[in-house]
């Protein structure tokens, strides 16, 4: 029965996987499905606009402030730099994995480690789920402490950190990794109907 589900799966169609009319013939090297060149630009372009702007040191250093503070002139809006390195790096969490290679990956790959991945993925959610809560209230409570003024210059020193972080930074990132973990259990999730239907059609 395994060797007979095995030969299907190699011989089953690539699910995913793009017509010819979205892939670029680019070069062996380079990716040519849409998803996957999508995903490598908005990645290269969300660590250059984070080390663009992270390697701007001031005393005395908050970590993140610089991400906070500047400004991402985009013609028809500006962003902050931590958002913009949040839109892109999810753009790029998310076309990677609906990529077609990615998803052959996540068809092939054995039962036990796919469900300890969908186990690991909704423990992420609870983790940055309350983390996100946590930084409301801490924004909240610094907000209330300075006098409602900038938003953008609250910061967080507990548990004694070395250095200040900013909150809008963290409370940030911590959106980010919750949006990213709640894709990729809607993500497994899909995979799972797909590898179900694959095994009763190798039955």
């Amino acid at each position: 029965m395994q060797k007979k589900q095995a030969k299907n799966f190699e011989s089953a169609p690539k699910l995913g996987a793009s017509p010819i009319s979205d892939r670029i013939a680019i070069g062996p090297i380079v990716p040519r499905e849409t998803n996957s060149i999508l995903s490598i630009v908005f990645g290269m372009l969300g660590i250059a606009v984070l080390l663009s702007y992270s390697l701007k040191i001031t005393a005395p250093y908050i970590i993140g402030e610089n991400l906070v503070l500047a400004e991402v002139d985009l013609i028809i809006i500006k962003l902050k730099p931590i958002t913009l390195f949040t839109y892109l790096f999810f753009l790029s969490f998310g076309f990677g994995l609906n990529s077609s290679i990615s998803r052959e990956r996540f068809l092939r790959i054995g039962d036990q480690f796919f469900e300890s991945l969908y186990v690991l993925a909704w423990f992420f959610v609870m983790l940055s789920g309350f983390e996100v809560m946590y930084h409301v209230v801490l924004w909240s409570a610094g907000l209330s402490v300075q006098g409602l003024q900038n938003p953008d210059i609250s910061v967080n020193w507990w548990p004694a950190n070395p250095y200040a972080i900013n909150v809008v930074f963290a409370a940030k990132l911590v959106v980010l990794i919750f949006a990213m973990s709640c894709f990729a259990v809607d993500y497994l999730k899909r995979m799972r109907n797909v590898r179900e239907k694959m095994a009763l059609q190798a039955t």
